[in-house]
């Protein structure tokens, strides 16, 4: 019983802490600050009016491989397959 009176007090101390720490001693909430939404940005017409040139793609591979690729199925053989071992 006395477990869960202490449960219950370190519950409503944290609880009491945590409402100080979020209103602070005034038990207000804070103040909103002013947002700014319009922002002059003279660049916005330029950049809008510009486009990036994208370089064309090479005509041989970059990248070429060091060793032969491994065929892309295995071999099948026509031999009979092995009995199980019992």
């Amino acid at each position: 019983m006395s477990r869960m009176v202490l449960i219950v007090f370190a519950v409503l101390v944290i609880g009491g802490l945590a409402g100080f720490a979020a209103l602070g001693l005034t038990g207000h909430p804070p103040v909103q600050q002013a947002v700014h939404h319009e922002l002059p940005f003279a660049a916005d017409a330029q950049v809008a009016a510009t486009s990036v040139a994208v370089p064309p793609a090479p005509a041989a591979p970059v990248v070429t491989p060091v060793v032969p690729a491994a065929p892309a199925q295995p071999v099948i053989s026509s031999t009979a397959p092995e009995p199980a071992h019992p």
